[in-house]
């Protein structure tokens, strides 16, 4: 059975915060690995249904849902299909970690903007890859991002190897961002992370009962503000979506939900825990 546990006290003071406060609480979630399971395409990815069918149910009881995602806002919305999705018209998807955003209640999106230093790196990765000869690379165009994938590889960790000190090179002679993540290696053009997204967020919103849900090593800035806002008197709650490719990270979590399918449960745990609102 998919499910998840809480693993720290902290788990309980957040359910408890937001059912004295539901108009006080954030959710914060990552998309891939997340609300959706990581798939060999990214171009295919799809949220889980029993995390839409949670957040439709989890969206008017609380003051704010919000997705932090590398991804680009357009493609987040159109994998996610989030206009045509009940629950979710007050969401807002904080793409590229922040440097883009889309508000569901205003329909206003701020369009990403492809920086030359992107598409010179791309260029490089492409001709580096021609070189190596190495099958099964897929390089995925975020806009402000390049990221390159080696999951189908015939070796993925064979090949996340070799690549790493080359894409390095890359970003370093771009003055890029090296983001590395469970078999993917993005580079970026901002050095904003989900940390910064989420904390703008927060003093936006004036919540004060926040969670942020995540599976990767992009997620742990984020991981560290909750901390941070937790030790300055918030109600906070790292739920972690774990997998066998980085077991480590489930000692930031708070609540360790069995991937995605388990994300959902907590969602739906947490919906019930506030009742009919």
């Amino acid at each position: 059975m998919t499910t998840w546990h809480a693993k720290t006290p902290a788990a309980h003071d957040f359910l408890a915060a937001a059912a004295a406060d539901p108009a006080g609480v954030l959710i914060a979630l990552d998309f891939d690995g997340t609300l959706a399971p990581i798939v060999e395409d990214p171009e295919t990815s799809a949220m889980q249904p029993e995390a839409a069918k949670a957040l439709a149910e989890l969206g008017p009881k609380v003051g704010h849902l919000a997705i932090i995602t590398g991804r680009p806002v357009a493609k987040v919305r159109d994998l996610g299909r989030l206009e045509r999705r009940a629950g979710l018209g007050g969401v807002i998807v904080l793409g590229q970690y922040g440097a883009e955003r889309w508000d569901a209640r205003t329909g206003v999106e701020t369009p990403p903007e492809t920086p030359q230093s992107v598409a010179v790196a791309t260029v490089q990765i492409r001709r580096g890859l021609a070189d190596l000869g190495l099958p099964g690379v897929h390089l995925e165009d975020k806009g402000r991002a390049v990221a390159v994938h080696v999951r189908r590889c015939p070796d993925p960790a064979a090949a996340y190897r070799t690549l790493k000190p080359i894409v390095t090179g890359i970003a370093d002679a771009n003055s890029l961002v090296l983001e590395p993540g469970k078999h993917v290696l993005e580079l970026r053009s901002s050095s904003m992370t989900k940390g910064d997204a989420l904390r703008q967020l927060v003093a936006e919103t004036g919540a004060s009962v926040v969670a942020m849900c995540g599976d990767d090593l992009g997620d742990l800035p984020a991981f560290d503000l909750l901390r941070e806002l937790r030790g300055a008197g918030l109600a906070t709650c790292v739920v972690v979506s774990g997998s066998h490719e980085l077991p480590a990270l489930t000692d930031h979590a708070d609540v360790v939900a069995d991937g995605p399918a388990g994300v959902a449960a907590w969602l739906a745990a947490v919906s019930r825990h506030l009742g009919n609102r």
